[in-house]
């Protein structure tokens, strides 16, 4: 299948996704809903990564990046979703989609990647977007059903949550250097959920009797679609161009802005959308440099 279809797929299933993940976080807490949804997204990858090199994943090197892999993604999805409950998804998005900035320049200075023109144009295309969009955005005037909480912490989450993905993506890409991807992610997937039920056993204790059957529902569906935008992403590598499915799965964002405009009308201004082309056309330049 055409690797840039195959991203397309990717951005349609993760942009969804984090539509949905909205309203669920807003009901049970963003910690549950990862920790249900990741173990959803295990159990489906399961098949998967007993069919590939689970042994290579217990060499020691392996086994600590995949580790610290697991706990990085618990805390940034857990931040991702805090925000995404929280702010307006026209703001806390396109800061979150930003996660190949600080990839970039963390590469950059550990002298793997050299600085060159196209490399600060697409940096400074990325930070004039996320500043377009967050400057139009606050001056939009938002109801209970766009925001629950301040924007400067909504923003704050959402900043956080793409920091700790960018440090967590290039832990994960050296233990995936070292086995494969959908066995490293399976296994962090699995070290994710154990962190999030700590954590969530020590602050508040884990409540499943208040979960209905509409939203068990939407849990499972909202796992298995996350499960097949990373099955899209990993089928691109047998294309031999994985760097245009990375690319076009950038638009993810996109999705998830464009269905909180349609469903829950909420406040954008044609500002914010060239914003939000700077933004994801920034982001996929830096994710094709860095490939």
């Amino acid at each position: 299948m055409n690797p840039g279809l195959l991203g397309l797929i990717t951005a349609l299933c993760w942009g969804t996704g984090d539509f949905f993940a909205r309203y669920m976080s807003r009901a049970l807490g963003p910690a549950h809903v990862i920790t249900f949804l990741y173990a959803i997204s295990a159990l489906v990858l399961t098949p998967l990564a007993m069919v590939g090199n689970v042994h290579l994943l217990w060499e020691p090197t392996t086994l600590a990046l995949s580790v610290l892999s697991g706990i990085l993604s618990a805390i940034g999805a857990t931040l991702l979703y805090k925000s995404l409950a929280q702010g307006p998804l026209g703001i806390v998005v396109p800061v979150t989609a930003s996660y190949p900035l600080p990839i970039v320049l963390i590469v950059t200075l550990m002298g793997e990647l050299s600085i060159t023109i196209p490399l600060i144009a697409a940096i400074g295309i990325t930070i004039g977007g996320v500043w377009v969009v967050a400057r139009i955005g606050y001056k939009n005037e938002y109801s209970e059903v766009h925001s629950i909480g301040t924007l400067n912490s909504s923003v704050f989450y959402a900043g956080s949550a793409a920091l700790v993905f960018a440090v967590g993506f290039l832990i994960m890409e050296a233990a995936v250097s070292r086995a494969g991807e959908v066995e490293v992610i399976w296994f962090s997937r699995i070290i994710a959920v154990i962190v999030l039920i700590a954590a969530i056993g020590i602050s508040s204790g884990i409540n499943i009797r208040g979960i209905k059957m509409k939203m068990w529902l939407l849990l499972i569906t909202m796992g298995i679609v996350d499960s097949i935008g990373f099955i899209a992403l990993f089928s691109a590598h047998g294309t031999g161009d994985t760097a245009i499915a990375s690319v076009t799965s950038a638009a993810y964002g996109v999705v998830t802005v464009g269905l909180a405009r349609l469903i829950l009308k909420e406040p954008i201004k044609a500002l914010q959308w060239v914003g939000f082309a700077m933004v994801f056309s920034g982001a996929a330049w830096l994710t094709l440099i860095s490939a």
